[in-house]
Formats: structure tokens, sequence, C-alpha cells
């Protein structure tokens, strides 16, 4: 209800597999959250008002029938986990780049055809999967993820990969 707004200083909401298909604008009263899990539900977007969720460690947002990401998730720059797998997103928006702290993030399993260049600006990323998409390139910034531990890229339609890959040392 709306009325989960009042609710400020919740530092923790698992709706975990559910059946909502909204989630009020009144979250965004909500400013001390720090992990919020709303995967395995019907939603088809995001409310705009998720942006002043600045405390947020952790989005859970897998399992929905997202279509898109609101530009204002690039608000969230605390987000360290960000689970986005399992949904209709065909593409992600340039706001990604300002997430700095994400150490993981999971696009698996939609239906992504390209990246944004700034996803090179996520320095602390440790953690990205990609598998299951419809990519057909990286984009070469990619290289500028030096942390990156694990990388997966499986069932896509890559030809190749930039050479620069080759610089990801941290890489298992």
């Amino acid at each position: 209800p709306e009325s989960i707004g009042s609710l400020t200083a919740l530092k923790e909401l698992d709706l975990f597999f559910n059946q909502l298909t909204a989630t009020p604008e009144s979250i965004g009263f909500v400013t001390g959250l720090q992990k919020l899990n709303l995967s395995a539900n019907q939603l088809a977007a995001i409310p705009e008002s998720i942006d002043s969720l600045t405390a947020l460690q952790e989005l859970g947002l897998s399992s929905n029938q997202l279509t898109a990401i609101p530009e204002s998730i690039g608000s969230l720059t605390g987000l360290q986990e960000l689970g986005l797998s399992s949904n209709q997103l065909t593409a992600m928006p340039e706001s990604i780049g300002s997430l700095t702290g994400l150490q993981s993030l999971d696009l698996s399993d939609n239906q992504l055809t390209a990246l944004p260049e700034s996803i090179g600006s996520l320095s602390e990323l440790q953690s990205l999967d990609l598998c299951w998409n419809q990519l057909t390139a990286m984009p070469e910034s990619i290289s500028s993820l030096t942390g990156l531990q694990s990388l997966d890229l499986s069932s896509n339609q890559l030809a190749a990969i930039p050479e620069s890959i080759g610089s990801l040392s941290e890489l298992q």
C-alpha cells in the first residue's frame, strides 16, 4: 500500500516471490532502506521515486516483466548488488555508469543487444553476468573493469570479443 512510505526506519524489505504488479511511489520515502528485494513478482515498471533510496546497497528485481530501467537508477550511488536477470530488458540506460560502487551486476536472461559505454565506469565491479542475451558486441570500455573476477558471456550472439579484454588480469 501507499502507506509503506511511512516506514521511514525500515532497513530491509523482502517481497520476493509474490504477485505484485506495481510498487507504490511512496517507496521513495523509505530513505533508510538498504536492501530491497522485489524479485519473482510481476512488475512491469520501477517507480521513478526509487531515485530517493540513496542508502540502498542491494536491489533485487530479477524474474519480473521489466522492459526498461529508468535513468534515475543512476542516483543509487551506494548500490553494491543489482539483480535484473530474467526480465525483458532490451537496453540499459547510460546512467548505469554512475553506480561506481557496484560489485555485482546480473543482467542474464534478458533481450539485451548492446551495453552502454558507461559500463566501463563501474570500477568496483567484480561479477558481471550477461549470459542468455542477444549481445552482438561488447563495448571497448569493458577493459576498464580491472577488478572484474567473473564474466559470463555465454549464450549470446557474439562474433568476437574486444582484444582489450586481455587487460582484465583479475578474471578467474
